[in-house]
């Protein structure tokens, strides 16, 4: 039984260690804005009200895709990421993205 107990708790000391230091991508970014020219749909988003769209990005200003912003497949909890997280200047992406449409950010509010 020794042998066996020692081992044990060396590998959920790993298992913890590891879990510890991953990089978690659970923080993404909701944004309202008003297109000047184009649709909602032109920058990813939907409709919100009569004048504005909604649409939550990840740090490259890109439209969210799933549940978390890794760059690849991520565990149950948004962490240990395959590639890690996407990086990017979140809002100024959004805009850089998307500078055709001529879009107004009005409202942004973080999530995780």
């Amino acid at each position: 039984m020794k042998h066996i107990t020692v081992p044990l708790a060396f590998v959920c000391v790993l298992a913890y260690v590891g879990s510890v230091q991953a990089e978690c991508c659970r923080v993404n970014l909701t944004l309202r804005y008003i297109v000047g020219s184009g649709t909602c749909a032109d920058a990813g988003g939907r409709r919100f009200s009569s004048s504005s769209c909604t649409v939550t990005v990840c740090a490259d200003g890109r439209p969210l895709v799933g549940t978390y912003c890794g760059r690849g497949s991520c565990n149950i909890f948004g962490c240990n990421c395959d590639g890690g997280c996407i990086k990017g200047d979140w809002q100024q992406s959004f805009l850089n993205n998307n500078r055709r449409q001529n879009i107004r950010v009005v409202d942004a509010t973080w999530s995780s």
